[in-house]
């Protein structure tokens, strides 16, 4: 394992579920498991931390991303900030991943994956946070 350079914590109410979606159904790299406290890296630089807060609020609303305005009626300039990330995928991971994403019927900002420069599908983690899969690596339409 290469050392992280890019460390992103977050909070959940509910690890269990925060363990199921990032762990199963987006299969990130678990590297730790602890009572209260849950980790993954993403790619060779990130390390993603989720710590348990039984006080944490979910988000119903999605993030802005900048490449999201063009027709996807998100609001260019949202009332409060939302942290939202980026998980870029291969191209048949991300296959695979929106597959089980959409079969646990997770909440998605549109049906199906979308062309912003790269491939999109965007959905909300057991916190409401806004979530996109990314595949970079496919051409578009």
């Amino acid at each position: 394992m290469s050392s992280p350079a890019f460390f992103l914590y977050t909070r959940s109410n509910n690890i269990a579920a925060s363990r199921r979606f990032y762990s199963e159904l987006l299969r990130l790299d678990q590297i730790w498991d602890e009572e209260g406290d849950i980790a993954y890296l993403v790619g060779d630089t990130v390390q993603f931390s989720i710590g348990y807060d039984p006080d944490a609020t979910g988000d119903h609303e999605w993030a802005f991303q900048p490449g999201w305005v063009f027709g996807l009626g998100i609001d260019p300039n949202p009332r409060r900030a939302r942290a939202s990330w980026s998980i870029p995928l291969s191209p048949q991971s991300f296959l695979s991943t929106v597959a089980r994403v959409q079969e646990a019927g997770i909440a998605a900002l549109r049906p199906e994956p979308f062309w912003v420069g790269y491939w999109s599908y965007v959905v909300k983690d057991p916190m409401g946070q806004t979530v996109e899969l990314a595949d970079p690596f496919t051409a578009g339409p």
